[in-house]
């Protein structure tokens, strides 16, 4: 008896391998779009978590801004020297435009008064950094176009409900009961009264921060790459200039004001200026209308700080190109029609110190 052995023929074996290599392409093909996505969204998940790394350091800041210790009203401090309060600096004369009470180098105070001035107790330069000392010169000095912020307070209260004075060091002496008694230093001599008191009477080191974007960074693993930069007030007393954060291209900020126009139009609504002076008599603390910094009313109640970060990827993606214009804030930026990706986050930070101006 013959067995017949049967194979597959060339027609078959044709078609079996035409169907093999395109479950293979196919394979291929939903491996690289899978992977590329994966990539994409890796990238785009890295940039929200740059920028929200962004919001957790400045909001605190802007919200605490204009918090002296017991009291949220800088009039009452006064600069003292030696510990003497017989010849006292009031806090309307710590601004610019008045001598200077510190006698410190520009280069190193960022101009006159510059360190004390508590009653900006937050302000901004509009598409320009404006700083009497220098951008950090290794970034490549600050980028034009974006804002920048500075913002003054105390530190948070004393471990000990006391704390303790630091020569060179810029404090602030604040007392919970007297505020007539509220004293800023900087050589670490106390006045003999009111003397330090848990929980009552403190000394706290004054924090003064000012945000700005640099050409460069100076991690040597991101050069060309923009950075988010804060010069920060240290004992000496001096700025020490740091990076915050790589690849920030722009930051915006505007401010909310209470207008005293609830019902929607532009006027101060009925009753709420008697003295017709253009300021409503009592606000309520809601943010009717946002300006540029620069553009803030006079006498007008700030009591909110609009906040827009442009952040860009570290490196080129392949294939891609972004042909976006963005508009926000004041800004106009122009498609940049090149293989990074950017990602455009913004947030409203209530202030709780809300100031006039």
């Amino acid at each position: 008896m013959r067995i017949h052995a049967r194979g597959l023929s060339l027609i078959e074996l044709l078609v079996a391998m035409t169907i093999g290599s395109l479950l293979l392409v196919a394979t291929v093909y939903v491996y690289s779009q899978t992977r590329k996505t994966h990539t994409v969204t890796e990238e785009i998940a890295r940039l929200q978590e740059n920028g929200r790394y962004i919001f957790s350091v400045l909001e605190p800041d802007i919200q605490l801004a204009g918090y002296y210790g017991f009291s949220n009203y800088p009039g009452d401090l006064k600069y003292i020297k030696g510990g003497s309060t017989a010849t006292v600096v009031p806090a309307a004369d710590l601004v610019p435009d008045k001598d200077d009470v510190l006698g410190i180098a520009s280069s190193v105070s960022c101009g006159k008064n510059f360190m004390v001035n508590v009653l900006a107790a937050i302000e901004s330069s509009n598409g320009k950094y404006d700083l009497g000392c220098a951008a950090e010169a290794t970034a490549g000095g600050a980028l034009d176009g974006p804002d920048t912020l500075t913002i003054r307070r105390s530190t948070i209260p004393p471990a000990d409900g006391v704390g303790k004075e630091a020569a060179n060091t810029v404090q602030v002496l604040v007392s919970r009961l007297s505020p007539s008694s509220q004293f800023i230093l900087t050589d670490g001599v106390l006045p003999p009264e009111p003397e330090l008191k848990k929980d009552l009477v403190q000394v706290r080191d004054l924090v003064v921060r000012s945000y700005y974007i640099a050409k460069d960074s100076t991690n040597p693993t991101a050069k060309g790459m923009p950075a988010l930069r804060v010069k920060t007030l240290v004992s000496g007393p001096r700025f020490v200039d740091e990076e915050v954060m790589r690849g920030v291209e722009d930051i915006q900020f505007q401010f909310g004001i209470d207008t005293g126009s609830y019902d929607g139009n532009a006027a101060i609504d009925p009753g709420l200026d008697e003295n017709g002076d253009g300021v409503p008599d009592v606000t309520r603390g809601i943010a009717t209308h946002y300006v540029n910094p620069g553009s803030i009313p006079a006498g007008a109640q700030v009591v909110s700080v609009r906040v827009w970060v442009l952040l860009r990827a570290e490196q080129v993606d392949l294939g891609y190109k972004d042909v976006e214009a963005r508009s926000y804030a004041d800004r106009v930026i122009p498609a940049p029609n090149d293989g990074y990706r950017r990602v455009l986050m913004s947030r409203t930070i209530q202030l709780r110190n809300s100031r006039q101006f």
